[in-house]
């Protein structure tokens, strides 16, 4: 049987004067793989499983921001017998011991197909999703219920009004968790059936997202809660309850649609550590089941750079063994006055999450509904944006 493909990563690292790579790049390789020093393991086990350093070299000759430190690419190869099938596994092969490190961050990751295979992808994915809304060539558009402190009868209103306006898909804010202003149970009862009954006065197709983000043991059941009330899916954010939140998900609520929220996940465009935004909210968070990838766009209350933004919206979309795309959903201080542009900028095969700049608007009825009318002004099957 012919020995299966490794899984390589690539890391960027900040060297300082004098620092070695070589030495750094093979204690990164050690300690994600057996962690423990030369000759502790058994010859077989070195050559069976030890990560294997594929390229040590400068990424520029010139410092990095001005300082002293020198930004270094170094390739990793780990054996695919360090897996055991789990997106739990996978991340501690590639982000483990290492995450515990200064000025290193994992940049990219070449997964073979025998691994690609191990994750669950997304349930729906763009296609899933466009059937379920009816809305097969243009961007979508989704709004949030927030913010916390508005009880549960405000958040069913303001879900009718963004629902009249036909809003494609409306979220709860990631903070509206179980607070007593609007128990859980108790809200997505009732948002649910307020988005069905306009849905069913008006003709249309609005999706209903309930965050389950909760403690091990309890989210499960609150999906499950959300799916018998009839909402189309539902929200989580993989970096508070761990990447492996979603497969579970996506296996017991196939029928959801799983939108991933950035709360608590380490990650921004100039960071020297953690992981890149593209490879973390655009490759992992869709390997592991995420339909709908959340990120912060260019423009707003953190502000990433367009190429960022790019990037995870290639990532999301692009050919990944065989897992069907995800929808990119750009958000994070979205103007209304701008959408126009944003669809022109990210293309057809985008969701817009724009939620401050509608509630803000004296008329949110009919804010809500000028962004609408906007993403079906927009439609393009053409390209998808510009990279």
């Amino acid at each position: 049987m012919p020995e299966l493909r490794p899984v390589r990563a690539r890391y960027r690292l900040l060297l300082s004067p004098g620092e070695d790579g070589d030495e750094r790049a093979s204690a990164i390789a050690r300690d994600q793989s057996l962690e423990v020093p030369s000759g502790a393991a058994t010859p077989e086990i070195e050559a069976r499983l030890l990560g294997r350093v594929r390229e040590v070299s400068p990424e520029t000759p010139t410092p990095d921001a001005g300082s002293a430190l020198h930004p270094t690419r170094v390739e990793v190869d780990y054996p695919a017998g360090l897996f055991d099938g789990s997106p739990t596994q996978f991340l501690n092969v590639v982000w483990g011991n290492v995450s515990l490190m200064e000025r290193v961050r994992l940049e990219d990751l070449d997964v073979p197909d025998w691994c690609l295979r191990t994750f669950p992808g997304p349930g729906q994915g763009i296609p899933g999703l466009r059937r379920r809304l009816d809305a097969h060539d243009r961007p979508l558009v989704s709004s949030a219920l927030k913010p916390v402190g508005l009880g549960t009868r405000e958040l069913a209103r303001l879900a009718r009004t963004l629902t009249r306006a036909g809003v494609d898909v409306i979220k709860d804010d990631h903070g509206l968790a179980d607070q007593g202003t609007a128990p859980f149970r108790e809200r997505v009862q009732r948002v649910a059936e307020a988005v069905g009954e306009e849905n069913g006065k008006c003709g249309g197709r609005t999706l209903y997202f309930p965050n389950v983000t909760a403690p091990a043991g309890e989210m499960e059941d609150r999906a499950r809660r959300a799916r018998e009330a009839g909402c189309g899916g539902v929200l989580v954010c993989p970096g508070l309850t761990g990447l492996d939140a979603l497969p579970r998900l996506r296996e017991a609520v196939p029928s959801l649609a799983l939108m991933a929220h950035p709360s608590h996940a380490d990650s921004a465009p100039g960071a020297r550590r953690g992981i890149a935004p593209p490879l973390l909210m655009g490759t992992l968070w869709r390997l592991a089941g995420a339909d709908c990838v959340i990120y912060v766009n260019a423009r707003g209350r953190f502000a990433w750079p367009l190429e960022t933004c790019l990037a995870i919206n290639r990532r999301a979309r692009e050919p990944l063994g065989g897992h069907l795309p995800a929808f990119p959903v750009p958000a994070g201080g979205i103007q209304a006055s701008e959408v126009s542009a944003w669809f022109d900028a990210y293309g057809a095969d985008t969701l817009l999450l724009i939620g401050g700049s509608i509630l803000e608007a004296a008329d949110v009825e009919g804010a809500a509904r000028a962004v609408v009318e906007a993403a079906h002004a927009a439609t393009d099957p053409g390209t998808g944006g510009r990279d």
